[in-house]
């Protein structure tokens, strides 16, 4: 039997790990450059994949206040809503459940949508991306821009091992099953090229992609937590 690719974002102690880090971690310093280069901060924002709110409380505390952080997943909900709420009573409202494939949002709602850590390389499929870049390209105003970040396998962390390694079965090349500190989670890592075309499919215009290393120091706890990772923004073509 296959395994559910979304049950380690269901769990609780899954949950609780990523609430830690949006306290102990929270926004590197490689997002934050991103952010505020273009993002404006009475633009309306929308996050997806949220997790337990790390970004969202990093966009917050900068003064992006009218922002959206979703999650498909309830338990995650349950406990961004506590993060943000902790740090401010007012923010908890501000998360609400949405799956990214299929956004609960009109059209040409956000200026801009945040993917934080691998959110799109955590869906299920490259099926699913499609759908969630179809749909944020669709919730985006006209110029909108998209910033998410994705593993890169030929620049990134572990790029010796991916030059070496061999799809299981049911997998197709990029992606595999990780070990975590709670349940093995699956996730996609792509190539630059392979990100370009699947954004230019999607109707979104590459406009910056570097590794964070080349953006920033984004210091030990955030290294130890997300490794070296590439940062993308696309606009809305």
């Amino acid at each position: 039997m296959e395994r559910d690719r979304r049950a380690h974002w269901l769990e609780p102690a899954t949950a609780l790990h990523y609430a830690r880090a949006a306290v102990g971690v929270g926004l590197w310093e490689s997002e934050r450059l991103l952010v505020e280069r273009h993002f404006r901060r009475n633009g309306r924002l929308l996050e997806v994949g949220a997790g337990a709110g790390r970004a969202g409380l990093g966009l917050l505390k900068l003064g992006f206040t009218q922002l959206t952080v979703t999650d498909f997943s309830p338990t995650m909900v349950e406990m961004a809503r506590g993060v943000l709420g902790e740090a401010n009573p007012e923010w908890d409202r501000k998360v609400e459940r949405a799956d990214m494939t299929a956004l609960p949002y009109p059209d040409a709602s956000f200026d801009g949508v945040l993917a934080a850590f691998n959110a799109l390389m955590c869906l299920r499929n490259r099926t699913d991306c499609a759908l969630a870049l179809s749909e944020i390209r669709r919730v985006l105003l006209p110029g909108g821009r998209l910033i998410f970040s994705a593993n890169d396998r030929e620049r990134g962390d572990h790029r010796a091992e991916w030059a070496k390694h061999s799809p299981e079965d049911g997998l197709e090349a990029g992606e595999r099953w990780h070990d975590s500190s709670t349940s093995p989670v699956f996730m996609r890592s792509c190539t630059e090229a392979e990100m370009r075309a699947e954004l230019e499919t999607a109707g979104l215009r590459l406009i910056e992609s570097a590794l964070t290393t080349e953006l920033a120091e984004d210091g030990p706890m955030a290294r130890e937590f997300a490794g070296v990772t590439r940062l993308y923004v696309a606009q809305k073509a």
